[in-house]
C-alpha cells in the first residue's frame, strides 16, 4: 500500500492549581490575544549524523529536530538509505543534503514538506489544478496527499489549498489521500487553462479510526491487538444520542448496560446503576443489598478514565459530548489488566477533542432540550370507577351496626353526588410539566504544529418531566500545546460547576394513590391541607391523607451543588524516532455542598405538639470536599526489524492519592415560615449531633506491556501491574495483577490474498487477572467510633467499631476471552464476536463472629461468582453509492451473560436464611450457591381458586394450600435478560442523513412489584390500577388473574407476579442536514452550519404492564440543535 507519513502527534494532558475563578474569563482572553496576534516557529537549525541510516529514519528524525512536517511516501523510499552529517543546518540546506543521492526533491510550502521524485518536478508546466480539500464540518485538512495519475504530488496548506502543476490536454485522476479519512478520487480534464476544483469534502474512515485501541496508558494497534475492545468516535456518539454520554453508549453497545430503575425514572439529579458483563462483585455489606441502591451500584460499577485519570460517576454523566472526541469500552482482563486493582468491572476511557493546527477557528453548538412526561404506563381509576370499586370491596358496610352503616352510606352518597357533578381529579398532571432546557457549547482553538492553544466554555440546563426539577452544569476548559525540537509539553485545565435541585412536589407516587373524587381547591380557591381524616369502621383504620400540593406550595430548599477543578499536565521527550518517555500528572479539588429546608408548616410537623412544637422546622446541611493526585510515568519503545519483527515494549509507575472529609449539621426550631437558612435554628435535631466521615487511599504500580507481531501475521502480548493499595489488610498491601493474549490475522497469509471478498479475519485469544476495590476506605483496620461527644474528666471516649481483618486481600477476577473479528466485500460487511468466562474469587463479603467477641461479623475474602457470556455486532451497508453521495447502513448487536454463584460466606448463608424466613411483599434476592445473583425467590402459585377468590400455593413438597409460607420459597426466575442489544440503520444522502437506533430486551423475567402493590396490596380507599376493579375476583364462578376484591389481606411474594420480560423500544431518532458550504459561505459567511434533531425514549414496548416511575416519571425527550463554525 501507498501511504504517506508524518511525524505523528502525541497527547498528554496536565493541570494547574486555581484559587479564584474570577481569573478565567482573564486567562480565556489572554489565549485568544495570544492566537490572534501572535505566531510562533520553533523550527531549528540542525545538527545531526546519519550512518547508513534508511531515509525514512532520516526524514523522521529531521522532522523532529526542525519542528517542520515532512510527508513521504513510505513505499517510495522504503529501499533507500543515507549517510550524512549535518552541523547547524537550515531546513533547505538539510533537506538538500540528505536528498542529495537519492531519486527525490522536496517541495516546501511554509513549515509543510513534501518529498517527491525528481522526475514529478520535471514534469511541472505552466498550467494549474487548484482547490481546497476539508473535512465534513468544513474545516480545512492540513497535510493532505495529493497525487494525479502521471505522479505529479503535492500535499495541502494551512487553508487545505494546493496547487498542482500539470501538462495541458491530458486527463487526470487525482487522488486525495488522509489518515483516518477515506480515499478520494476526483476526475479532471485539462486544457489550455488553469482550473480551480469544487471543494473536496473527506469524510472519517471509521475502520482507519478504530485502527488504535485507546487504552488510557498506552494505546495500541487494532490489527495487533488481542483483547475484547469497542470505540466509538465523535461522530458516532453524535448521531446514537444527545441526552447524556451514558445513554449514547447504552445505544451503541449491547454490553454497556444501564439497569431500568423504575423508582427514579427520567430524574436528572439521580446516577443510574451501569455494568460491563454482568455483576461480579457483591455489597461489602450484605444487609444492604435488600435496601442500598447505592451500594449495590457501586460493587459492579465500571471505572471512568478521562484523559488518562480517573473520574466519578458523577462527573461521566455530566461530561458535555462535543468535548470527546472518542470514547473507548474496555471489557476483558487483557484490555483492563493495566488498570490491575480497579479494572475488573470494565474500563470506559475517554480521550478529551483534540486541537488541530490551523488559523484561528471559533465554532458553537447550541441545543433546545424537551422532556415530556411518559404517563401511558399508568392506567388509574376515575373518579366513577374509584367508587365503584370502593363499593364492591364494602368499604361502606358496616354489617350488624345501623348507625354506622348509614354514616358510611351518606359518605358514599355525597361523594357519588360530586362525581355525577363532574368531579375528577388527574392528579398526574399537577407535578409535571414540559420541561425546556438548553444546552450551548463554543470554543476557539488554532496554533500551528509547535505552539496550539483552544478554549471552550459549555453549559447545560436540565429541565426534568417534574416541576422544579433541574440541573444545571457550567464548564470551562482551556488548553495548551508546546512542541521544542524533542520535547512536546501539554496542559488541560478545566473548571466544571453543577447545580442541582429537586422536586418540591415530592415522590410521584403520592400524586398516583390520590383518589380522584378528591379536589386540590376548595370552592375559593384555596389549598386543601388535608384531603381526608377519617376513620373507617369498616376496615378499622384511619385515613389520613394530605394534599400532596400543600407541601409543594410552601417555602422548601433542596439543592446541592460541587464545584470540581481539574489540571492534568504531560510532557514527553521523543529520545529516538522508536523510543520516546512521557510523564503525567493530575490534580482535582472538588467542594461540594447539600440544603434542605422544610418549612414549619410542612405537613410532617403536624403531630408536633407540646414541647415538640417549638422543634417545628428543619435545615440540613452537607458539606465536603475531596483533593485527588495522580501521577504516571510511561516509558514506551517500538522498532520493526526486518520489516518483519515488530516488538513494543512499555513500562511505567503509577501514584495516586485520593482523601475526602464530609460533614452533615441538623438544626431544628426553625419558626419563620420563608427562612430557609441554618443559622436560624434554635438547636440540634434531637437527640442528634453535628456528623462526618473522611476517607483516605493512597494507591501505587508499577506496569508493563510486550508486544509482538511477526509479518503482521502472528501476535502476542504480555500486560500487568503490580498494584499496592492501602485499602487492604497489612500483610495484602500488594499483590500482582497481568493478562496475555495471541491473535492470527488470517488476511496477511498467502492463501488469502488473491480473493476480493474478504478484507480483514483475525482470530483473538487471552487470559488475564484482574481486580476490584469499589469500597469504603478501612475495611481492612480497625476503626473507633466517639461516644457522642461525651467526656469524663477531659477524657475523650471511644469504642472498638469494627474488627480489623489484616489479612483482608484482593477480589480477583479471572478471564478468559476467544474472539474473531471479520470484514467482507471491501468492508461493506463488518462482523465481530467475543465469548468470555468471568470468575471473581476472594469476594470480600461479611464472615459471622462468635457473639463473645462483641461483634456480629467482620469482613473477609469469602465468595465466588461466574459471568458466561458472549458479544455479537453485525452491520452492513445495504447501499454504499458513492458517486451519488447515498448510502444505506444497518447494524445488530446482541449480548448475552448468565451469572451464578460459586460460593458464598456463613454470614450470607445466615442472612439467606433470616430472609427465607421472612414474610416479605416483595421477592428476596437470595445469594445461593448454584443460582444466579438475580434469582427471584418467591412461593409457587397455582394462581385463583374460582370458587372463593383465594389463591393457591404450592408448598415445597409439591402440595397445596391457601396459607403462604416463608419456608416455600423457591428459584422462580433470573431478572437479567438472555439477549439483549441494538437494532440501528443509517441512511446518509446528500447533507441529510438520518439515523434510529431500537433497544430490545428478552428472554429474563421480572417481578412486577407495582403491580402487586396497585392490584392487591392497597387499602380500598386508594387509588390504584383500573385491574383491581375490573380483574380480581367477585364471586363463585369467575376466573380471575387476581384474589377477591373484598380479600385484604397481604400479598406475599409468589410466582403470580413474575412475568417474561421482554421489550423493544425506540432509543433514539436522530435527522440531520447539513448546508451546502458554497451556501454557507456566501449567504452567511460562515464555513460550517448543520441543523440536527433527535427523539429519545420515543416508544417502550413490555410484556410486563406496570406503572413505570414510580418516585419520577419516565420521559420521552426532543432536541433540536444547531452547530456553527467560522
Amino acid at each position: 500500500m501507498n501511504t504517506r507519513e508524518s511525524i505523528p502527534e502525541q497527547s498528554g494532558y496536565g493541570r494547574i492549581r486555581q484559587r479564584k475563578y474570577a481569573i478565567i474569563p482573564f486567562i480565556l482572553g489572554l489565549f485568544f490575544l495570544f492566537g490572534v496576534t501572535t505566531q510562533v516557529h520553533a523550527q531549528q537549525r540542525v545538527t545531526i549524523t546519519f550512518e547508513n541510516e534508511p531515509l525514512a529514519n532520516a526524514l523522521k528524525q529531521l522532522s523532529k529536530e526542525s519542528g517542520y512536517k515532512i510527508n513521504f511516501s513510505t513505499e517510495d523510499v522504503q529501499n533507500h538509505k543515507v549517510s550524512a552529517t549535518l552541523r547547524n543546518a537550515a531546513i533547505n540546506d538539510a533537506m538538500r543534503v540528505v536528498l542529495e543521492k537519492t531519486p527525490f526533491t522536496y517541495e516546501r510550502n511554509g513549515n509543510l514538506i513534501s518529498v517527491i521524485k525528481r522526475e514529478q518536478r520535471r514534469q511541472a508546466s505552466s498550467y494549474k489544478i487548484q482547490g481546497q480539500v476539508v473535512d465534513k464540518q468544513k474545516m480545512p485538512l492540513i497535510g493532505v496527499n495529493i497525487r494525479a495519475t502521471d505522479n505529479v504530488g503535492t500535499i495541502t496548506d494551512v487553508d487545505g489549498n494546493f496547487t498542482l502543476n500539470v501538462a495541458p490536454n491530458h486527463t487526470y485522476t487525482l487522488t486525495f489521500s488522509y489518515i483516518g479519512m477515506r480515499t478520494e478520487k476526483q476526475t479532471v480534464k485539462m486544457e489550455s487553462q488553469d482550473i480551480t476544483m469544487k471543494q473536496v469534502v473527506m469524510e472519517e474512515d471509521n475502520a482507519q479510526m478504530g485502527e488504535v485501541v485507546v487504552t488510557g496508558i498506552f494505546n495500541k494497534a487494532r490489527e495487533s491487538y488481542t483483547g475484547a475492545a469497542t470505540s466509538y468516535t465523535q461522530k458516532q456518539l453524535q448521531e446514537a444520542g444527545n441526552r447524556s454520554l451514558a445513554s449514547t453508549l447504552r445505544n451503541l453497545d449491547a454490553s454497556f448496560n444501564i439497569a431500568d430503575n423504575i423508582g427514579i425514572g427520567s430524574d436528572p439529579n439521580s446516577l443510574p446503576t451501569i455494568t460491563i458483563r454482568g455483576s461480579s462483585s457483591l455489597p461489602t455489606d450484605v444487609k444492604d443489598m435488600q435496601v442500598s441502591a447505592d451500594n449495590q451500584r457501586t460493587a459492579n460499577q465500571p471505572l471512568f478514565i478521562l484523559d488518562g485519570f480517573e473520574i466519578t460517576l458523577t462527573r461521566f454523566m455530566d461530561l458535555d459530548e462535543s468535548q470527546v472526541e472518542n470514547v473507548t469500552l474496555l471489557k476483558d482482563a487483557n484490555a483492563t489488566a493495566l488498570y490491575g486493582s480497579k479494572g475488573s468491572n470494565g474500563v470506559v476511557v475517554i480521550t478529551s477533542k483534540r486541537i488541530e493546527p490551523g488559523k484561528l477557528r471559533f465554532s458553537y453548538k447550541g441545543t433546545l432540550n424537551i422532556e415530556a412526561a411518559d404517563l401511558s404506563s399508568y392506567n388509574l381509576m376515575n373518579a366513577s370507577e374509584k367508587l365503584q370499586f370502593e363499593k364492591l370491596a364494602g368499604l361502606y358496610d358496616v354489617p350488624g351496626n345501623p348507625i354506622q352503616d348509614k354514616e358510611l352510606k351518606d359518605l358514599y352518597n355525597k361523594r357519588k353526588l360530586d362525581v355525577e357533578r363532574g368531579v375528577n381529579t388527574y392528579w398526574l398532571k399537577y407535578p409535571v410539566r414540559t420541561g425546556i432546557g438548553s444546552r450551548h457549547y463554543a470554543s476557539i482553538e488554532g496554533g500551528d504544529e509547535s505552539l496550539r492553544y483552544g478554549a471552550s466554555l459549555s453549559y447545560n440546563n436540565v429541565a426534568g418531566a417534574m416541576k422544579g426539577s433541574e440541573r444545571n452544569t457550567l464548564t470551562g476548559d482551556m488548553f495548551l500545546l508546546y512542541k521544542y525540537q524533542n520535547f512536546t509539553f501539554q496542559n488541560r485545565l478545566q473548571i466544571t460547576n453543577n447545580q442541582s435541585e429537586n422536586s418540591p412536589y415530592g415522590s410521584f407516587s403520592q400524586y398516583c394513590t390520590a383518589n380522584s373524587y378528591f379536589t386540590p381547591y376548595d370552592e375559593e380557591g384555596n389549598l386543601i391541607k388535608r384531603l381526608e381524616n377519617y376513620y373507617y369502621n369498616s376496615t378499622n383504620t384511619t385515613n389520613k391523607v394530605y394534599n400532596p400540593l400543600y407541601n409543594a406550595m410552601l417555602p422548601n430548599k433542596n439543592t446541592s451543588e460541587y464545584t470540581e477543578i481539574t489540571n492534568n499536565f504531560s510532557a514527553q521527550w521523543d529520545i529516538l524516532p522508536e523510543l520516546f518517555v512521557r510523564g503525567q500528572f493530575s490534580v482535582t479539588k472538588r467542594t461540594k455542598r447539600s440544603d434542605n429546608f422544610l418549612s414549619p408548616s410542612n405537613t410532617e410537623f403536624d403531630d408536633f405538639t407540646g414541647d415538640d412544637y417549638q422543634r417545628k422546622g428543619r435545615y440540613t446541611y452537607g458539606s465536603g470536599h475531596d483533593l485527588d493526585y495522580s501521577g504516571q510515568f510511561t516509558l514506551n519503545y517500538t522498532k520493526t526489524f526486518a520489516d518483519k519483527h515488530q516488538v513494543f515494549g512499555g513500562l511505567g509507575a503509577t501514584i495516586e492519592q485520593k482523601k475526602s472529609e464530609l460533614y452533615s449539621i441538623t438544626g431544628e426550631g426553625i419558626s419563620v415560615e420563608n427562612m430557609d437558612f441554618l443559622g436560624m435554628a434554635s438547636q440540634y435535631l434531637k437527640d442528634g449531633r453535628p456528623t462526618g466521615t473522611e476517607a483516605t487511599t493512597r494507591d501505587v504500580g508499577i506496569l508493563f506491556n510486550f508486544r509482538y507481531v511477526y509479518d503482521q501475521r502472528y501476535f502476542v502480548d504480555f500486560n500487568g501491574k503490580y498494584d499496592g493499595s492501602s485499602q487492604f489488610g497489612s500483610n495484602n498491601h500488594f499483590s500482582p495483577f497481568w493478562s496475555t493474549g495471541a491473535g492470527w490475522n488470517l488476511h496477511h497469509e498467502a492463501f488469502m490474498q488473491n480473493q476480493h471478498i474478504v478484507d480483514v479475519a483475525r482470530l483473538r485469544l487471552s487470559y488475564g487477572i484482574t481486580g476490584s476495590q469499589n469500597f469504603p476506605s478501612y475495611l481492612g483496620i480497625r476503626t473507633y467510633q466517639d461516644f457522642g461527644g461525651q467526656s469524663t474528666e477531659g477524657w475523650y471516649g471511644a469504642y472498638l467499631l469494627a474488627y480489623g481483618n489484616p489479612d483482608l486481600k484482593w477480589q480477583k477476577t479471572s478471564q478468559i476471552n476467544f474472539g474473531t473479528d471479520i470484514e467482507l466485500l471491501n468492508r461493506r460487511v463488518q462482523f465481530g464476536l467475543d465469548i468470555y468466562n468471568k470468575i471473581t474469587d476472594d469476594l470480600l463479603a461479611d464472615v459471622n463472629l462468635p457473639l463473645s467477641s462483641g461483634f456480629a461479623n467482620y469482613k473477609a475474602n469469602v465468595g465466588k461468582t461466574e459471568n458466561r457470556g458472549w458479544e455479537l455486532n453485525l452491520s452492513g451497508q445495504i447501499i454504499r453509492d458513492v458517486e451519488n453521495d447515498l448510502r444505506w447502513t444497518v447494524g445488530v448487536k446482541a449480548a448475552h451473560n448468565s451469572n451464578k454463584i460459586k460460593e458464598i460466606s456463613n454470614s450470607l448463608q445466615t442472612l439467606n436464611d433470616e430472609l427465607s424466613n421472612q414474610d416479605k411483599y416483595t421477592p428476596s434476592f437470595l445469594y445461593k450457591e448454584g443460582e444466579s445473583m438475580k434469582t427471584i425467590y418467591a412461593v409457587r402459585s397455582k394462581g385463583i381458586d374460582p370458587s372463593n377468590g383465594k389463591e393457591i400455593f404450592i408448598k415445597a413438597d409439591g402440595t397445596e394450600t391457601y396459607t403462604w409460607d416463608a419456608k416455600d420459597q423457591v428459584a422462580c426466575g433470573v431478572d437479567e435478560p438472555k439477549v439483549m442489544g441494538t437494532i440501528n440503520t443509517n441512511v446518509r444522502w446528500k447533507g441529510i442523513s438520518v439515523n434510529l437506533i431500537f433497544g430490545y430486551r428478552w428472554g429474563g423475567k421480572s417481578y412486577n412489584s407495582t403491580l402487586a402493590n396497585k392490584v392487591e396490596n392497597i387499602k380500598p380507599y386508594q387509588n390504584a390500577d383500573r385491574r383491581v376493579l375490573y380483574d380480581r375476583w367477585k364471586e363463585p364462578g369467575d376466573v380471575a388473574t387476581f384474589k377477591g376484591v373484598q380479600d385484604n389481606t397481604k400479598t406475599y411474594a409468589t410466582s403470580r407476579f413474575i412475568f417474561k420480560d421482554n421489550a423493544f423500544y425506540a432509543s433514539s431518532m436522530n435527522v440531520g442536514y447539513e448546508f451546502p458550504t458554497e451556501w454557507t459561505k456566501k449567504y452567511l459567511s460562515l464555513s460550517y452550519v448543520a441543523l440536527n434533531g433527535y427523539l429519545e425514549d420515543l416508544f417502550y414496548k413490555s410484556t410486563i404492564k406496570r406503572e413505570r416511575g414510580t418516585d419520577y416519571p419516565f420521559a420521552r425527550k426532543f432536541s433540536i440543535s444547531l452547530t456553527v463554525r467560522l
